[in-house]
């Protein structure tokens, strides 16, 4: 009898026990209800979508412009010299924080006199032109820029003479002759976080040899301006 009742209180403990095991399986087997959300499976990454945005936004491309509204320098060919006057537009496309290209269109006026003649009877010579230089520009930081870069440049007037020289003309220009330009700036303003685009305030220096016949004519000049890149 003992034997009868231990052997059937074994069986119901088994019993008991296999079902309790198969309802928690089932339990966990049960899908989600509806709307709930889905919990992320392990190990998956988690995307920050609105970090991920805003960086996007910074490196996107975008246009650049800007000008300078004064360059002011000197130009000097052989022994012609004298004070340089223009101004400048930029128009082009800034490819990230780093990098940009762009155009610069920069007419001017150059007043020359031969610094060889006397003092007395010197002929002053304007010479008017434009450079037409695209540049590639590197911003390593959002306050400074270089750039540098081919230029066609268009240069026509007289030069300057002298009795003491026997009337000669120094430097006479008429034609569109090869050059390089060289630039670096200093940008006083600010940076939007949203879009990357920084705007301000520009102070640059430049280096232009034209090389005209003979003598290559350099200018070296300054600017000011406001720039949008």
């Amino acid at each position: 009898m003992r034997q009868s009742v231990f052997v059937s209180a074994a069986v119901l403990s088994i019993a008991g026990f296999l079902c309790f095991a198969s309802d928690a399986r089932a339990q966990d087997a049960a899908p989600a209800p509806a709307g709930a959300p889905a919990a992320p499976a392990a190990g998956a990454p988690q995307a920050d979508t609105h970090a991920n945005a805003a960086g996007d936004d910074k490196e996107e491309g975008r246009l650049r412009i800007g000008f300078n509204f004064l360059n002011v320098g000197v130009g000097s060919a052989g022994n012609l010299s004298g004070p340089f006057i223009g101004a400048t537009f930029k128009i082009g496309w800034q490819f990230n924080r780093l990098m940009g290209l762009y155009g610069n269109i920069t007419p001017f006026v150059w007043i020359g006199s031969n610094s060889a003649a006397s003092a007395a009877g010197v002929d002053i010579g304007a010479i008017a032109g434009t450079q037409l230089t695209p540049l590639f520009s590197l911003t390593p930081a959002d306050i400074f820029e270089v750039a540098a870069g081919p230029s066609l440049d268009y240069l026509s007037g007289g030069g300057a003479s002298s009795s003491a020289t026997g009337g000669a003309t120094a430097g006479a220009f008429s034609g569109v002759y090869f050059g390089v330009h060289g630039k670096v700036a200093l940008h006083l303003g600010g940076r939007n976080e949203e879009t990357g685009r920084r705007r301000g305030f520009t102070i640059e220096g430049n280096v232009h040899p034209s090389f005209t016949p003979g003598d290559a004519a350099l200018f070296l000049t300054g600017g000011l301006g406001y720039d949008w890149m």
